[in-house]
């Protein structure tokens, strides 16, 4: 079950990662009329990379916040009675998983993964996440991030 960690991941990242792979901007949907271009677009290939890297630098405190968090939302569903049965347990093996799923080649492919299906809404969110990245300490940027990944499980 803790395997899904990767999925669940990917779809929190979601929100880092809304042009990963593409320079090209989303077509417009033909009820809606299109925005003016930004003067700074994001590089969100760029942001997904450096969430990624974050997440990694901040490991001991990020996973465990991952675990909790998907636990909050039985996502997937049995994870919450894991955890609460054993959730030390389930952090050792989300970190294992993590070491090889937080490889530079592995965010590459995440981030690529991600970007494939993206919103406004997502983007949006790419934009105020950036802040949480200029956090140096690793406790406040899992708290920073944390919330941005929530949105995700409660889509």
């Amino acid at each position: 079950m803790i395997r899904s960690l990767s999925l669940v991941l990917v779809l929190a990242l979601a929100p880092f990662a809304a042009a990963c792979g593409t320079t090209e901007a989303a077509p417009s949907k033909p009820t809606v009329a299109p925005k003016p271009a930004s003067t700074a677009p994001t590089d969100y290939q760029a942001a997904c990379v450096e969430v990624f890297t974050k997440n990694r630098t901040c490991t001991d405190l990020y996973i465990p916040a991952l675990v909790d968090l998907r636990a909050k939302h039985d996502m997937p569903a049995g994870i919450a009675a894991e955890v609460k049965a054993n959730r030390d347990g389930i952090i050792a093996q989300a970190k294992t998983e993590w070491a090889t799923d937080s490889t530079d080649p592995a965010i590459a492919a995440t981030c690529e993964k991600v970007t494939a299906h993206l919103d406004d809404a997502t983007r949006a969110d790419a934009e105020s996440a950036k802040s949480c990245l200029a956090m140096a300490d690793c406790a406040a940027y899992t708290a920073c991030i944390m919330p941005f990944f929530e949105k995700r499980f409660t889509k």
